[in-house]
C-alpha cells in the first residue's frame, strides 16, 4: 500500500472518530456539539483532547509523512482557537447543558436583554441537520486528503 494512501485513511479515521463519538452522544444541534466536546475534555480528558484538536493531529501526520505544510488546516485550527476553543476552556466545571450554554452566551456578549438572550440560546439549541453539523469536518478531510495528493 501507498504511503499516501494509508495517510488518507489515517485522516479520514481520525475525523470518522470524532464524528463517531460525538454521534454517540446524540448531538442534534450546535449546543450539543460544544457541550460534548466541554464534558470530554473535563471528564475523559485524553479521549477529549484527541477529539478536540483533531485538526492538529493531521497537520503533525502531515508533515511527519511528508513534510507539508497544509495552510488550509492551519486556516481552520485559527478559526477554531478564536470562535470555538474559547469556550472549552473557561473556569467553569458543570454537567448541566444549560448552565454551560448560558455561560458561554453570556461570555460571548457583554450587554443583553432577556428577548436577545432567549434568541441566541434558541439559536443554539435548534436542532440541525447532520450535514451542518459536520460540515466542518467534511471540509478538513476533503482539504486533507487535497494537500495529501499534491504535496506528494
Amino acid at each position: 500500500m501507498d504511503i499516501k494512501i494509508i495517510a488518507e485513511i489515517l485522516v479520514i479515521l481520525i475525523v470518522g472518530f470524532r464524528i463517531y463519538i460525538l454521534e454517540s452522544m446524540q448531538v442534534n444541534s450546535v449546543a450539543d456539539k460544544m457541550f460534548s466536546l466541554y464534558y470530554l475534555k473535563n471528564h475523559y480528558p485524553l479521549l477529549g483532547y484527541f477529539i478536540i484538536f483533531y485538526i492538529v493531529e493531521i497537520i503533525l501526520l502531515e508533515l511527519a509523512l511528508f513534510n507539508i505544510v497544509d495552510i488550509a488546516l492551519i486556516f481552520f485550527v485559527m478559526i477554531d482557537i478564536f470562535v470555538v476553543y474559547r469556550h472549552f476552556f473557561i473556569s467553569l466545571k458543570t454537567d448541566d447543558k444549560d448552565v454551560y450554554i448560558d455561560t458561554i452566551i453570556k461570555s460571548m456578549f457583554s450587554t443583553l436583554t432577556l428577548s436577545e438572550f432567549n434568541q441566541i440560546k434558541n439559536e443554539f439549541t435548534k436542532p440541525q441537520p447532520k450535514w451542518k453539523l459536520y460540515l466542518n469536518e467534511m471540509m478538513v478531510v476533503l482539504f486533507a486528503v487535497w494537500s495529501i495528493e499534491l504535496g506528494v
